[in-house]
């Protein structure tokens, strides 16, 4: 009787568990609304999300949000130039008013990742729902 009455707790507690767990996850999971909160521009042309740049693209990048101009930025490399299963390389420049896209596109190769997002000073001044303005690049358009 005892082995029954512990069998059936225990298949109760571990139920219990997964439904505590899975609960968790829905509050871990991000709730982006898909646009970058920053705009990108390259010699004052808009840069969208999700567009291609060229290995031999050469210009100034700047970032504007709500109308202001000129925000401090960061800018992110995502390379995987590493064996395949190893994980990605990061090179940042962080806040930058501008920056001249060559000095990145040197250490870029086809299909790294360009990630914008603006400069905040603490964590606690960022807002979650921001995502990076990314761009992927290309040895050539």
């Amino acid at each position: 009787m005892r082995l029954l009455l512990s069998c059936i707790i225990a298949c109760f507690s571990f139920s219990a568990f997964a439904l505590q767990k899975a609960e968790n996850m829905e509050l871990a999971r991000p709730k982006y609304n898909g646009t970058p909160c920053v705009q990108a521009f390259l010699n004052k042309d808009v840069l969208n999300s999700g567009t291609y740049i060229a290995k031999n693209t050469k210009g100034i990048i700047t970032v504007t949000k709500n109308n202001k101009t000129k925000v401090f930025f960061n800018i992110t490399l995502k390379s995987n130039i590493g064996k395949k299963g190893e994980p990605p390389i990061y090179l940042r420049f962080i806040k930058q008013k501008q920056l001249n896209i060559a000095e990145l596109l040197e250490y870029a190769s086809e299909g790294d990742e360009i990630l914008i997002e603006e400069f905040v000073p603490t964590a606690d001044k960022a807002d979650p729902n921001c995502i990076p303005s990314s761009i992927t690049v290309v040895e050539n358009l």
